[in-house]
């Protein structure tokens, strides 16, 4: 049988009755179960409903692109409200371009220690991508691009006020050196496990000694 939304499976009466924000984060914690189970490729949108206690038909009201609205769902879960904080610091600062570019650093390093979900969903990012460029793409969008944009506006900022050298932003490859420790860090604790992955303090550092004398006026 197909795997489209307009198979007659029931849900039962407590799915009716919750809230949609309650009902969507429901049905996202199933969906990160099925694919940390299953992987992308094999995840099925039934078994989603059947794990969330709804009918497909309702889980394809919430997410009509089918799998790859649910992974991009979870993903934005996961990235957004870092993203936020981000930009909400950036936003209020109010000293120098280097202490925020700092500040911005240690909040990447902060959130190294993932929690399951965002553990399981970078996990198949890393693996599936290859097979799957919607993941790839998905990866580029949702949290790489804002991320690098982010860094671009802190150091042209920083250049404009004499904080960091002139020209700096402009300079290809720069945001994503900045960025790059920080990300690599991440996949070394998903590989390496915490207690063999480097120090997160050592790591940040040298990264920060690195980044700040390099772009030292």
């Amino acid at each position: 049988m197909t795997d489209t939304p307009h198979d007659s499976d029931t849900a039962p009466a407590r799915a009716s009755r919750l809230p949609s924000a309650e009902r969507q984060a429901q049905i996202l914690d199933a969906a990160v179960e099925e694919f940390a189970e299953r992987g992308f490729a094999g995840a099925r949108m039934a078994a989603v409903a059947t794990r969330a206690g709804v009918t497909k038909g309702l889980l394809y009201h919430y997410f009509p692109g089918g799998k790859l609205d649910l992974f991009r769902s979870a993903i934005a879960g996961c990235v957004n409200p870092l993203l936020e904080e981000a930009h909400r610091l950036a936003d209020g600062f109010t000293g120098s371009r280097r202490t925020l570019l700092e500040s911005l650093i240690d909040l990447g390093y902060g959130r190294q220690e993932m929690e399951a979900r965002e553990h399981i969903l970078m996990k198949l990012l890393l693996t599936e991508a290859d097979r799957f460029p919607e993941l790839s793409e998905l990866y580029r969008t949702a949290m790489l691009q804002p991320a690098l944009d982010l860094a671009r506006q802190v150091v042209e900022a920083g250049s404009a006020a004499g904080d960091f050298r002139p020209g700096a932003a402009d300079e290809p490859g720069l945001a994503h050196v900045l960025l790059a420790p920080v990300l690599m860090g991440s996949v070394w604790r998903m590989m390496l496990g915490p207690d063999h992955a480097p120090s997160a303090t050592a790591m940040r550092d040298a990264h920060l000694d690195l980044i700040l004398r390099g772009l030292a006026p």
